[in-house]
């Protein structure tokens, strides 16, 4: 039986001007609920979306290492730092960037779940049944099992 924890796997998406991101592979459940609470707020009334956060949820649930430049050209360093210190980070570069940083993530996640999808539905550890016998043939004589 396989095991249903989420192995920490990280996969590098290239993006313009030869720069790349290291992306968690699929989020374990904490990580997708932590991304879920991000997007929203909750207030007296119940809960509504966070539009200060929307997309930037998800980047920060799935990025884990990049190799973006800052002011002192030397790598931004967002590597085991605090989903704040990363949020920052974020809001530091030009917003066509991050377009294009939370475009390449949903389309890893997007590609992830499609892959999943047909591991899923595909023949591996699929059980396979028996061929079903044909129905004797009523030209050689043989009884349907019905009476007139």
């Amino acid at each position: 039986m396989a095991s249903r924890v989420v192995r920490p796997e990280t996969k590098r998406l290239t993006i313009s001007n030869g720069d790349w991101l290291l992306v968690k592979k699929r989020l374990n459940h904490g990580e997708q609920q932590e991304a879920f609470a991000r997007r929203y707020q909750a207030d007296v009334v119940g809960s509504r979306v966070n539009l200060r956060l929307l997309g930037m949820d998800r980047v920060l649930a799935f990025l884990v290492d990049w190799s973006l430049i800052g002011l002192d050209d030397q790598v931004i360093e967002i590597r085991g730092k605090s989903a704040d210190e990363v949020e920052a980070a974020l809001n530091s570069i030009d917003p066509e960037s991050f377009e294009e940083i939370r475009t390449a993530i949903d389309a890893h996640e997007r590609a992830m779940a499609d892959e999943r999808a047909a591991e899923k539905n595909g023949t591996a550890g699929a059980i396979e049944s028996a061929a079903i016998s044909p129905l004797p043939s009523a030209a050689v004589g043989a009884s349907s099992g019905s009476v007139n």
